[in-house]
């Protein structure tokens, strides 16, 4: 019964993120941070970054709960949520203190061919660890594919000798675009759902 019980848990869990919008606002966060480092503004498009982690609550309350109900875990769901958030933070921070340090480093004559090229791929290949990480801690694994396309694109930047900016924006692209499919097929689901008599 226990073993049943948690099983349930772990994928009321998974499926808690299949909605699309952590994804869409994700997304949106790495888009904003490519089209800024594009337009020279570097590490300060790096500080919007966790401005949409706030949008999340909010908007979930607003377009998701009215259709999916509102959950409340187990407590031991609840303390391994806090414990994962606690992490998740802490990583998020060091991660934004690299990504903001390697935007700084990048205008700056670096040297050596081999560092120059590679310090471009940095920030794409950052992002892909935190994203890595993330879909570990939700239990998402598209999250995974999120973070070996960032990671292949952060290969192809360094080998091509791309702008840092192109597999942000790429990758915001993409994520942006799938996450709106998500979204848009669960508003499509939960529309039928209601209309079912």
């Amino acid at each position: 019964m226990a073993i049943t019980q948690a099983n349930d848990d772990r994928h009321l869990f998974r499926a808690y993120w299949d909605d699309g919008l952590v994804d869409l606002l994700f997304g949106g966060a790495l888009l904003v941070t490519g089209i800024g480092w594009a337009s020279d503004l570097g590490a300060l498009a790096v500080v919007q970054a966790p401005l949409w982690v706030v949008l999340w609550a909010p908007l979930r309350k607003r377009f998701v709960e009215p259709r999916a109900g509102y959950v409340e875990f187990s407590m031991a769901r609840r303390q391994r949520n806090t414990h994962a958030l606690r992490w998740t933070v802490a990583l998020g921070v060091g991660t934004l203190v690299l990504f903001a340090l390697v935007a700084l480093l990048i205008p700056r004559p670096v040297e050596g061919e081999l560092p120059r090229r590679l310090v471009v791929g940095l920030p794409a290949m950052l992002v892909a660890i935190g994203v890595a990480l993330a879909g570990v801690l939700m239990g998402a694994v598209r999250f995974g594919t999120y973070a070996l396309g960032l990671a292949l694109a952060a290969a192809f930047t360094v080998m091509l000798s791309l702008a840092p900016d192109i597999p942000l924006v790429a990758g915001g692209l993409a994520v942006t675009g799938w996450g709106a499919t998500l979204f848009a097929r669960f508003m499509r689901s939960s529309r039928e759902y209601e209309e079912r008599p």
